[in-house]
């Protein structure tokens, strides 16, 4: 079950930065977060994932990619669409590999 306290949001920070908190949640004993961004920040979510597939958990996995879009409101009153990606990461302990 994905919470609030096993979400990472990325945004405008650097790319290590939502690396580190990845680290950080899957070393506090969480065994399944969600990476979730919107818009711009897409690309920088893929890229977080395949840095932490490649360098730092061997035993990771995608469980689930949802795509989509939110009505938002812009500082002008309009509304718009933005895209959001939601990445659903799961690590494999050590009992199940």
């Amino acid at each position: 079950m994905i919470t609030q306290g096993n979400m990472i949001r990325i945004g405008k920070k650097p790319l290590l930065s939502y690396v580190v908190a990845c680290v950080t949640l899957f070393n506090s004993g969480k065994n399944e977060i969600m990476v979730r961004a919107r818009g711009r920040s897409i690309p920088k979510a893929v890229d977080t994932v395949e840095m932490l597939k490649r360098s730092f958990f061997k035993g990771l996995f995608v469980k689930s990619i949802e795509i989509g879009s939110e009505d938002i409101r812009r500082y002008n009153g309009r509304g718009t669409s933005i895209s959001i990606i939601e990445i659903i990461l799961t690590k494999k302990t050590s009992m199940e590999i």
